[in-house]
């Protein structure tokens, strides 16, 4: 199985990008779904975040409500290295287990999308490393357009996470999206094509 991690800055198309992927037969599995199953009702991170933070993160349906989780993340660094130490040691689990199953007959390449990869030292794991970058001025107005942030809340998300430049200079691959969406199409299509022929390493 070749594993591969892709990560990047917040709004700079992972999303997209791996959508283009899948739709090229690459398997794909984002932490940020795996995260959402574990603060599911019944997910295996709500007790524990419920313990340190309390009801009023629960949603009415027994959830973690992930904005409000957010509202605390964001604004503090206790609060964001608490909600890490719950989270990180339970998506790590769920995407080792992914990376290594093995399916008949399977496309052996896959592709985890680890946001934090690099700020949670996972990165010696991975035989690859892809990074998506963009501008700063596009992540803001991305996060504004397409999540409702303000312009504050939007550089604030952007400031807690490790500078996508910093990424970029730690990984095999970078891919800079500060175009269209058919151009980061293309891009995961031509990627797709350079893993089934083991074009990097």
């Amino acid at each position: 199985m070749r594993r591969i991690a892709l990560t990047g800055g917040i709004a700079c198309g992972k999303s997209l990008f791996c959508e283009g992927l899948k739709e090229e037969g690459i398997a794909v599995l984002d932490a940020d779904d795996v995260t959402h199953r574990l603060e599911a009702c019944g997910g295996a991170a709500v007790e524990p975040l419920v313990r340190i933070f309390g009801n009023e993160i629960l949603a009415e349906d027994g959830s973690i409500d992930r904005k409000r989780l957010g509202k605390k993340v964001f604004a503090s660094k206790e609060a964001r290295a608490a909600v890490n130490a719950v989270l990180h040691p339970l998506v790590k689990a769920e995407i080792a287990r992914w990376v290594s199953e093995e399916t008949p007959g399977e496309n052996r390449i896959r592709v985890a999308v680890i946001p934090l990869l690099f700020e949670c030292g996972w990165e010696d794991d991975w035989d690859t490393i892809l990074c998506l970058t963009s501008s700063e001025e596009n992540q803001v107005k991305r996060l504004m357009q397409t999540r409702g942030h303000s312009e504050t809340e939007a550089r604030q998300r952007i400031a807690s996470q490790m500078p996508v430049a910093e990424k970029a200079v730690r990984s095999q691959l970078v891919i800079h999206n500060d175009a269209d969406k058919d151009s980061l199409r293309e891009a995961a299509k031509r990627t797709a094509d350079a893993l089934r022929a083991g074009s990097f390493a």
